[in-house]
């Protein structure tokens, strides 16, 4: 388990092109960006029993391989995510409940009624360009980008983002970087508090409301 610390926000599709050529993202990269498909699916029960315990499961396939990511708690605040999270392999886009090692979580996902309910809430279908950056001395950014959608039975919502994970470092040289960024950028840029996970969420109650 560690914590997890990011940073989102979002920016218009057209303006992605001259995000990439931004000057910051070449002058501190360490290698080469790369692109990669990500879906992923995200399990609760009916009754949002994961969501009400500050809990998403998710299940992400990259490339030919599936990973198990669990996150919890956590706090939010102009865009920036702190949360906790456990991440294992799995050998299918099904929960492997055998992988979980952390206390509470084992109890919470031994109710067998809890485990049976679970389903598909919503899923995400998106395209990650990930550059890494060096910033100032032992701050480490993963700076992604993501286009794609998010569905959730009928309805479904675009996805044009920027994730800024704090690989090393402070949160107050990611904020500092962030700054730095949107001083270069000649469009808007939102800080946004709702992540995938929120908006899925979201998304699946719209469904469910105009679908009855």
């Amino acid at each position: 388990m560690h914590t997890e610390i990011e940073l989102k926000l979002c920016l218009p599709p057209q303006s992605v092109g001259e995000l990439k050529s931004l000057p910051l993202l070449q002058n501190y990269s360490i290698s080469e960006p790369t692109t990669q498909k990500l879906y992923t699916i995200y399990y609760d029960t009916p009754d949002f029993a994961l969501r009400n315990e500050r809990i998403a499961l998710r299940l992400r396939k990259i490339q030919n391989e599936w990973v198990q990511t669990i996150k919890g708690g956590g706090t939010v605040s102009a865009g920036l995510h702190q949360r906790q999270e456990w991440e294992c392999p799995v050998l299918s886009d099904q929960p492997d409940f055998s992988k979980i090692t952390d206390p509470y979580l084992i109890k919470l996902f031994a109710d067998k009624n809890l485990r049976q309910q679970l389903r598909s809430i919503f899923v995400t279908d998106f395209t990650r360009t990930t550059f890494r950056l060096l910033f100032m001395e032992n701050c480490n950014i993963e700076f992604c980008i993501d286009q794609g959608e998010i569905t959730a039975g009928q309805r479904t919502h675009p996805i044009c983002e920027i994730e800024l994970e704090l690989k090393s470092g402070t949160s107050s040289q990611l904020l500092q970087f962030t700054t730095l960024m949107e001083n270069q950028c000649s469009f808007p840029l939102k800080r946004e508090n709702n992540n995938k996970s929120m908006q899925g969420y979201a998304l699946y109650m719209e469904n469910n409301t105009t679908t009855k």
